[in-house]
């Protein structure tokens, strides 16, 4: 079973998140668990973790304790959802800096869309992406990513459903011009 584990973030940056990876490895180590992956936000440590099917993930949430304290877990399985809740509940990741569960909710309706909508979704996703570089110090490629999302949206204005796209834009554009990742709220 795959998962999103966050815990609180008390001091960790994004260049901690290979430390923390290799730190929760090392927890984790007898329990037949996973560590895929470790993203580090201002609010929480995220790891992208599998764990076996009796496992549960409390008892994972226990064993990295000394990291930080239990803030919330997501499970990762396809989820069917209309396009207006989707959106809705990726804007609401994005804004709490969960950048790969925007992007898989995101991905999701991407797959069902045609044409200008399906540019302007994928460069949502490749927003989040870029975001999800961001989280583990990768910050020349989070901007080289912002790149390919700028061309992705040059059709799109206004709004799309929960997203103000020229919003969107502009601080992309104000992040590429500077050379320097902040992130922002949607």
């Amino acid at each position: 079973m795959r998962y999103m584990l966050f815990l609180q973030n008390s001091s960790y940056q994004p260049n901690d998140s290979l430390w923390l990876k290799n730190k929760a490895r090392e927890l984790a180590s007898a329990g037949g668990i996973t560590i895929r992956d470790t993203r580090v936000s201002r609010f929480h440590i995220e790891f992208d973790i599998g764990i076996p099917d009796y496992g549960k993930i409390a008892n994972v949430a226990y064993l990295f304790r000394e990291i930080g304290d239990y803030s919330s877990s997501y499970h990762v399985i396809e989820k069917r959802r209309g396009k207006k809740e989707a959106i809705s509940e990726a804007k609401y990741y994005f804004n709490e800096e969960k950048y790969w569960i925007a992007h898989e909710i995101l991905e999701s309706i991407w797959k069902e869309s045609k044409g200008l909508e399906k540019e302007l979704i994928g460069g949502l996703i490749l927003v989040c992406a870029a975001y999800v570089h961001y989280q583990k110090a990768e910050e020349e490629i989070c901007i080289s990513i912002l790149r390919r999302a700028t061309k992705k949206l040059t059709n799109a204005n206004g709004t799309y459903y929960d997203f103000d796209v020229d919003k969107i834009k502009d601080r992309i554009c104000d992040i590429i011009s500077s050379g320097k990742a902040t992130v922002f709220k949607t």
